[in-house]
């Protein structure tokens, strides 16, 4: 087993050293100019990973087809060097075009910087995930990111351990696969970080996280942050022995600290850490120190509001950019003249990307603008209100950088005109109103929902004259011993719900049955056990995760909303968490264990279906119907039916526990 602190030399010639800086320039120049995009108008807003471009030189170079990627909105140079989004992309996100051929992660749906990899095909059934590079669709809000590398990084362990599983190829392989995750200091202050931290050092899950560290939460200090200002040494308390051979390693991170502008320590960090994660799911930690943000946090503020002229100074001493540049005509890997020349080019390309993006975005606006101009015109010439339409008509013609509410303003304005007026073409100008509010639905709306749950079809229960009454709690165990024996990528957990069979047995003795990591505990822990949840059904798994009561779910919900519930959604299609979670509640019988925020759930996990049976026979459908689909959802039990009797449908064997469940 390799030494934690790297056994691997610099394993690059110079022709992929010159490569991996210009990149890393070529991104910077992305951020520079994204910036002045946003500043001039062209976009709404802009943020962006300068500062962080050698770190993830050295990701990258780590980063293997079949890992996962679950970072946010800094790792734009990590994406350009494995070409899950190319420069020309990037900008179109800047913009949002509003079409995935151009902006593929998002389809204009999420704002600029919000990566993802398309792993499904457009039927929406999977890709083979161990030949792409696969990143989970980001985020905003912050640490949020964490949760679901739990589950992303669990499941190599799951695909290792599990025999059942090792025919699923296109999902992994031997579970060699790391989920690489990242962060910004600041954001590291998150319960949910602290919380993700802990959970994948329990389950030794092979993950490695990297804390970006400037110094800075926007203008907050490090001081305000954290404790001994220093979140590298926080995380010391869950560093392993590194000298303990792997067969006595229970739990434990491996622990690095690494300089933003060090590339050749940086690219020897990330593949050691990368060969030990891989062979022997050990997670690492990887505090990325002296990072600098040459543009400041985003382009809604200036930097120069909250650092001192000695700070400003340092960053620019300690851009990374400009130290990689310093250590490639020292260690005289490259001439500066020759850089200069590549730069020059470099940034001259970068602008073409932008410009052809900007031009791609604009034509199908400026044609559906022209469409309505020449309506207009043959409007404005025979109406009663001739004078006011060519002034509304030169009007739009003339909006310097015309948007689609530019064109629907006018259109608003003219049927206002006319609405008195009973004018020949003003039909024609409904009429392509109409068509185009269903392409702007479909444009902005799709994909909310798959469908495939409501196309299951219904197999109502069945019973005969022997049919036994049972209580609902047997009625559960029934069914989910069925689901678990005919789906092997079926994995529950959650809190009581391995040992015990969950605190109203409706897993009892189903983790004797059949193994303690198809049916498992986990700790007081509910946003990461709904991020375990979503992490291991986007490899493909088919997780139940207990929130053992309906008041718990609030701990999870920001995640349920904010990710799972929006993730079909906001990437138009192109990645899916067919996550069920189960929970039970509806005893009203007091404030805690038994209340019910169901009007907010409802409300804030649009995406995905909120389900209330009324017995644990309905419960069993439901949980079938959706193991056949492929959507997420909810499902609450009612607490009082586990000790209600009802009549058991389906097929029995022996001491009459049934084995198929409606």
């Amino acid at each position: 087993m390799p030494n934690k602190k790297g056994s691997i030399a610099l394993p690059l010639e110079k022709e992929e050293i010159i490569k991996d800086y210009r990149l890393a320039y070529q991104s910077r120049q992305v951020s520079l100019i994204g910036r002045r995009e946003v500043l001039s108008g062209k976009a709404k807003f802009g943020i962006f990973g300068d500062g962080k471009e050698i770190a993830q030189l050295a990701i990258a170079r780590a980063f293997r087809k079949g890992d996962w990627r679950s970072g946010y909105y800094r790792d734009q140079t990590w994406m350009f060097m494995l070409g899950v989004m190319s420069i020309q992309e990037f900008f179109s996100q800047l913009y949002s075009h509003a079409d995935v051929t151009y902006d593929p992660a998002s389809a204009g749906r999420q704002m600029n910087a919000h990566f993802a990899s398309r792993n499904l095909f457009p039927n929406g059934t999977w890709r083979a995930q161990t030949k792409m590079y696969n990143v989970a669709s980001d985020i905003s809000p912050t640490a949020a990111q964490m949760p679901r590398s739990v589950g992303l990084a669990y499941a190599s362990v799951m695909y290792r351990k599990l025999q059942e599983l090792h025919e699923f190829t296109d999902f992994s392989v031997n579970g060699e696969e790391i989920v690489f995750a990242t962060i910004g200091n600041a954001s590291s202050s998150e319960g949910l970080f602290w919380e993700s931290v802990n959970a994948i050092g329990v389950l030794k899950a092979p993950a490695i996280i990297t804390i970006y560290d400037d110094g800075y939460g926007i203008s907050v200090p490090n001081q305000f942050q954290m404790v001994k200002e220093n979140i590298g040494t926080l995380l010391k308390g869950f560093e392993r022995d590194p000298n303990a051979p792997p067969e006595t390693i229970e739990h434990g991170f491996d622990h690095y600290t690494v300089h933003a502008w060090d590339y050749p320590a940086l690219v020897e960090t990330y593949l050691s850490a990368a060969e030990i994660a891989r062979e022997y799911h050990i997670p690492a930690l990887v505090h990325v120190i002296d990072v600098t943000q040459p543009q400041g946090h985003s382009t809604s503020g200036s930097h120069e509001r909250y650092k001192t002229p000695e700070r400003l100074k340092w960053e620019e001493e300690f851009d990374g950019v400009r130290k990689m540049r310093k250590w490639l005509i020292d260690n005289r890997v490259i001439s500066a003249p020759e850089l200069d020349t590549i730069e020059k080019a470099d940034r001259a390309a970068v602008e073409g990307f932008r410009k052809t993006a900007w031009e791609n975005f604009l034509a199908p606006i400026l044609e559906e603008r022209n469409q309505v101009l020449d309506i207009l015109d043959e409007i404005a010439t025979t109406s009663n209100h001739s004078a006011e339409l060519r002034l509304l008509k030169d009007r739009l013609a003339n909006v310097p950088t015309v948007a689609r509410r530019d064109i629907h303003a006018a259109i608003h304005d003219t049927l206002r005109m006319l609405r008195n007026e009973a004018h020949p073409t003003k039909g024609i100008l409904i009429q392509w109103k109409s068509e185009n509010d269903k392409a702007t639905q479909e444009r902005y709306g799709s994909h909310l929902y798959s469908g495939t749950a409501l196309k299951v079809p219904e197999v109502k229960p069945a019973y005969s004259h022997s049919s036994p009454t049972m209580f609902g709690f047997e009625i559960m165990n029934a069914a989910f011993d069925s689901a678990l024996a005919r789906e092997p990528r079926l994995i529950a957990f959650g809190e009581d719900v391995g040992r015990l069979g969950d605190v109203n047995q409706g897993f009892k003795g189903m983790q004797e049955k059949y193994g303690e990591y198809r049916v498992s505990d986990t700790g007081i822990r509910e946003a990461t056990i709904l991020g375990q949840a979503i992490g291991m059904a986007m490899r493909g798994l088919r997780p139940i995760a207990e929130i053992q009561y309906l008041d718990y779910v609030l701990y999870a919900l920001q995640i349920m909303s904010d990710d799972l519930a929006t993730l079909h959604w906001r990437t138009a299609g192109g990645q899916k968490a067919p996550v069920i979670v189960r929970t039970r509640g509806h005893r009203l019988e007091g404030i805690w264990h038994s209340g019910s925020p169901m009007s907010g759930i409802i409300n804030l996990v649009r995406g995905m279906y909120v389900l209330v049976p009324r017995d644990m026979t309905r419960a069993a459908g439901f949980y079938n119907t959706l193991l056949k689909a492929d959507e997420p959802a909810i499902v609450v039990e009612v607490l009082n039916g586990y000790r209600v009797k009802e009549r058991l449908p389906g097929q029995y064997w022996r001491n009459d526990l049934a084995i198929g469940c409606a």
